[in-house]
């Protein structure tokens, strides 16, 4: 009885030492406990991902007083293929995803932008080939994941290097399919993201070649919402938000640590996951770069035919700023 009892002293005390009062915890737990059905998030297994991955390794989300269950997934596009399923509440994707979804419907919302990066997707071909400038991509078969970030970055680096008339096969494919399809002659190049590029690279080393893409195009990615279920859940959105908030400020004052555990959670290795993280930056936004890369990109899709309508869809009706808007009044207010 009295090692019961001195255990509960020492969780108390635990608790008052890291900021967090008796009231607070109780009022925590019994949030939770009534919260039965968690929100269920597909989180596309990029290091991109890494504030969602930090919330859930800290137990941010219940700090926020929020069940959630993450679902890796292989790629935006099926991630944002789960939530219009119903299979999920929340997905991540890049604006790529959003702006190729958004000819095809507009029953979603993009709540905030969460991570960037300027050199996540590569352009590859193989050192045998005669292929080492984008010109002579004529003719040839380029694999891409189709309606993704992969299928535009490809036309936006041959436009911004000179190259948009030239004309190339598009074939398409799962991003895991595309290492194999380019080893076996099956294409003679591929727009991929990571981290298969940096895998390719390090199991076959100098029999690939990396194109200079850096810079090229700001991917950011992004968290989606229906519009059906926000009326309703707009509370844990915010909650969420929050959670990946603080993981972010993390991710910024402990590099190191986060590493190990986006490394372990991923299960990749660490130098794969340093090949590419300097490239990343971590924050919530949800600004007029975001609807001004959309709408390039769909001026883009448009015109080379990647899409069928010729319609612009309005994007301004897919971003829904509510839930970080509230976010950053309450941070203002504090």
């Amino acid at each position: 009885m009295i090692m019961k009892v001195l255990l509960v002293f020492s969780i108390l005390l635990s608790l008052i030492f890291i900021g967090i009062g008796v009231d607070q915890y109780i009022e925590s737990k019994a949030v939770l406990e009534q919260q039965s059905t968690p929100v269920k998030i597909a989180v596309s297994t990029t290091p991109l991902s890494a504030p969602f991955i930090i919330a859930e390794k800290l137990s941010l989300f219940e700090k926020y007083n929020v069940l959630v269950n993450l679902y890796p997934t292989r790629g935006g596009h099926q991630c944002f293929k789960m939530l219009m399923n119903g299979d999920v509440d929340l997905a991540t994707s890049s604006e790529s995803v959003v702006m190729f979804n958004s000819f095809l419907r507009s029953d979603f919302s993009v709540l905030a932008s969460f991570a960037e990066s300027d050199n996540d997707l590569k352009v590859l071909s193989l050192e045998s080939s005669s292929i080492s400038e984008p010109h002579l991509l004529k003719g040839k078969s380029v694999g891409m994941v189709k309606s993704s970030a992969s299928e535009y970055f490809i036309y936006a680096y041959m436009i911004i290097t000179g190259n948009n008339t030239v004309d190339f096969n598009h074939v398409y494919m799962e991003p895991k399919d595309l290492g194999p399809a380019l080893l076996s002659g099956e294409v003679d190049a591929i727009s991929v993201w990571e981290p298969f590029g940096y895998q390719l690279n390090k199991e076959y080393g100098e029999q690939i070649r990396q194109f200079n893409t850096k810079g090229t195009h700001n991917l950011s990615f992004n968290l989606i919402a229906k519009k059906s279920l926000f009326a309703n859940s707009l509370k844990q959105y915010v909650n969420v938000l929050a959670a990946i908030s603080e993981a972010e400020t993390f991710i910024t004052s402990y590099p190191d640590e986060t590493k190990v555990m986006v490394s372990d959670y991923l299960k990749i290795p660490m130098s794969e996951l340093e090949w590419g993280w300097d490239d990343y930056i971590f924050r919530l936004s949800l600004s007029n770069v975001l609807l001004s890369n959309l709408q390039t990109q769909a001026r883009w899709a448009i015109a080379s035919g990647a899409v069928n309508k010729q319609g612009m869809p309005d994007f301004r009706l897919l971003i829904d700023s509510q839930a970080l808007d509230i976010l950053e009044h309450a941070d203002k207010a504090l």
